[in-house]
């Protein structure tokens, strides 16, 4: 790293370094069987040049081959038209884990194995694969311009299981996902029975008639539709016109409801500062349906005169301020109408610039305040702004199968549910 530094001192190039350490344990297990242990170290670097006060980045994995790197970025130099401002940064902020969770790898084995002990209870299971990663995360940055010397260090656990059911001559294979701080096994597993006894409802479905509905959107439902319009909130899509929320800033675009925040340095993968250096804090994007606040980078805070709210790398921990009511008082609530409790294609069925929402989806009917049967050959119908406008009720179920964003459930009025019946 100093080298490279050295180097392109002689070549009048500033350079900044991120580099980026992950240290994984990987476990996983099919129906009775270990089939994988693995342990994995990977170093990543993120370099950053500033020649003639123009920025240009590099991403790689090597770095011992200085002089390669010094050659790219000259090229890179050459042929960018970017002429943004950028800077380095100038922290000196060291935050280390005292003591990581120590992880009895023993213990894990076990716990996945006995998911395979789910086939005594559900006869038409036919195949279980399970998985855990413990992963830990150090994060550095150096340059000399500023004497920058920063230090973070984080770890979260993760859990998969995939389970193929068989019935009435249907497959279905069930995936979840599911993130925590520190390891809570029978949490995951819960979360999978219940999700797993919505799947068997849902083996008998059908469809609906198309109209309007009284809609409970699960939380993996919401944390999906969020996730995907979470770029929206970066300056540099707002300024480009290319945001859904270009020309929002300041006016009312949600329900009083809604709260949405941004709060790293607490989140399951907790970061106290971005790939560029700037510290990051709690903020709040959204007060009471009020836009309130754009993130950005470095580049964009200087050419919006705008403070950099560390924001390199997108979200992190961004989440939805949870209600009080629990999901199966949503489910009493909606009385009458659908829960979409899955949804697909988003990365095909959204306009990130109208807003517009158009996917595939399932879910459950529910009828005088009981799931009666499941649906299948739907399709959710919306507005980015319509989800978090036409809120009847926040849940207090914040979803774990994403590390950036986590939300709760949401009870919502007259969505457009599109069936075949």
């Amino acid at each position: 790293m100093n080298k490279l530094i050295e180097l392109g001192k002689k070549h009048n190039i500033d350079i900044e370094i991120f580099k980026e350490k992950n240290n994984s344990t990987d476990i996983s297990t099919l129906n009775d069987k270990v089939k994988l242990f693995q342990i994995t170290n990977v170093t990543s670097y993120i370099i950053k040049a500033i020649k003639n006060n123009r920025c240009v980045k590099i991403v790689t994995e090597n770095i011992n081959d200085v002089e390669e790197i010094i050659n790219t970025l000259e090229e890179i130099f050459n042929t960018s038209d970017n002429k943004n401002s950028n800077k380095l940064c100038s922290g000196n902020v060291k935050n280390k884990v005292k003591d990581y969770e120590k992880i009895d790898n023993t213990k894990v084995k076990e716990d996945l194995l006995s998911l395979n002990e789910l086939k005594n209870k559900y006869s038409c299971i036919k195949t279980v694969e399970a998985e855990f990663s413990h992963a830990e995360i150090g994060k550095f940055i150096t340059n000399e311009l500023n004497n920058c010397d920063m230090e973070d260090e984080t770890y979260f656990n993760s859990y998969g299981a995939s389970v193929t059911v068989e019935k009435n001559n249907q497959t279905r294979v069930l995936y979840i996902g599911f993130y925590t701080k520190e390891y809570n096994f029978d949490e995951f597993k819960e979360y999978l029975l219940k999700k797993l006894d919505y799947l068997l409802i849902k083996l008998d479905s059908t469809s609906v008639e198309t109209k309007k509905y009284k809609v409970l959107l699960a939380n993996n439902v919401v944390a999906s539709i969020l996730s995907t319009f979470s770029a929206s909130f970066q300056s540099k899509g707002i300024y480009l016109n290319e945001s859904v929320l270009s020309d929002k800033l300041n006016k009312k675009i949600f329900s009083d409801k809604i709260t949405i925040i941004e709060d790293s340095p607490n989140g399951i993968l907790n970061s106290n500062f971005d790939s560029e250096g700037t510290l990051k804090k709690k903020q709040v994007l959204v007060d009471k349906g009020t836009f309130v606040k754009e993130i950005n980078n470095i580049e964009y805070a200087i050419k919006l005169e705008k403070d950099a709210t560390g924001n390199a790398n997108g979200v992190n921990n961004l989440y939805i301020e949870k209600g009080s009511k629990t999901f199966d008082e949503l489910v009493k609530e909606l009385n009458n109408g659908i829960i979409i409790d899955e949804a697909y294609g988003f990365h095909a069925g959204v306009d990130k610039k109208t807003g517009n929402i158009s996917v595939q989806a399932e879910g459950l009917l529910v009828q005088n305040g009981k799931i009666t049967k499941g649906l299948n050959m739907i399709i959710l119908s919306t507005n980015f702004f319509e989800v978090f406008t036409n809120v009847i009720e926040v849940g207090n179920d914040l979803s774990k199968f994403s590390l950036s964003v986590s939300t709760p459930s949401l009870l919502l009025d007259n969505i457009t549910i599109a069936g075949k019946e």
